[in-house]
């Protein structure tokens, strides 16, 4: 039998529907490649005045504040108790250090080439996934994690007079931050993404706390303060434009738009810095943004069977 009446006129309704869920996805995810940006610059601002681990729990205290309001009102905060209480631990604890070693680095670094280096998440992500989670990753993918890393090398330049050892922190960062991502795909789909990213942060809260005990606090100014709010509300906004792009549609379509934060990132630390990253640096971003696109055409690939 013939397609029923009407059935072109439906298929053709559902491609525009989804074009046009792809198309907002797509601007919240570039809106929350900004936002991100600026946490990261407001972040940089007070780097190096504030020790690192007080700098993010003052952050997170913030990210709390501003998630929980937002899972209150979205009626969230009720699936908190259904989280499982070791792997929301050791996600927070992923997150806490993911947070901490880049924030170090950001005291000693510039904005762009740590934001480069942070490039390498989707490529550590490939490479995690096969060697602790037993995913199948073809050569093709492996040789796009080994091209990647050689554009972190030019960006990394060791060996060289301008070869900065606090970029190291910086791939102990991207480490912690795929460890968070593996952890995060044994939790129920079923849970709030809130409440997730709320527990993370609480935990973020007591871990930092608890590192506080290493370092040595100040007492910040009203200015660095502001600067910090700036971090929280950015960050937690960030987040929140990311869960609502990749809630309700084709990830594959939307997820190569995350690289637009190394463009914000280049222009928010010419504009406040005056930092230009080298011409080898731009060829390691070059590399590793393609790198990372093209694993995730691979991964898009290996979905559909090919």
């Amino acid at each position: 039998m013939g397609d029923p009446p009407g059935g072109d006129a439906s298929a053709e309704a559902i491609r525009r529907d989804a074009r046009r869920r792809n198309r907002r996805a797509i601007s919240a995810m570039v809106l929350a490649s900004l936002l991100y940006g600026i946490s990261d610059a407001a972040m940089k601002v007070v780097a190096g005045s504030i020790p690192a681990g007080q700098s993010v729990f003052l952050r997170s205290v913030g990210v709390v504040a501003v998630i929980g309001f937002a899972a209150a009102w979205s009626g969230a905060l009720g699936a908190l108790a259904r989280l499982p209480l070791q792997l929301t631990a050791m996600r927070g604890a992923c997150d806490a250090g993911n947070s901490i070693f880049f924030q170090t680095a950001l005291a000693r670094m510039s904005l762009p080439d740590a934001m480069a280096i942070l490039q390498l998440a989707p490529l550590s992500m490939t490479a995690l996934s096969a060697l602790v989670l037993g995913a199948r990753v073809g050569w093709r993918r492996w040789l796009a994690v080994a091209v990647g890393l050689v554009g972190a090398l030019l960006i990394i330049k060791p060996g060289t007079s301008a070869f900065n050892p606090f970029a190291l922190l910086v791939i102990l960062s991207v480490l912690c931050g795929a460890g968070r991502d593996a952890t995060t795909r044994f939790f129920d789909r079923a849970l709030p993404p809130l409440s997730l990213l709320l527990a993370s942060q609480a935990a973020v809260v007591l871990i930092t706390a608890g590192y506080g005990l290493l370092e040595t606090w100040v007492v910040p100014s009203a200015r660095q303060m502001a600067q910090l709010a700036v971090g929280a509300l950015f960050f937690a906004g960030g987040h929140l434009a990311t869960i609502y792009a990749v809630r309700d549609s084709d990830w594959s379509v939307v997820a190569p738009f995350r690289y637009t934060g190394i463009v914000w990132v280049i222009f928010l630390g010419f504009v406040i810095w005056g930092d230009v990253p080298d011409s080898l640096s731009f060829l390691g971003i070059a590399i590793l943004i393609g790198a990372g696109l093209y694993t995730l055409h691979r991964e898009r690939m290996v979905v559909r069977g090919r």
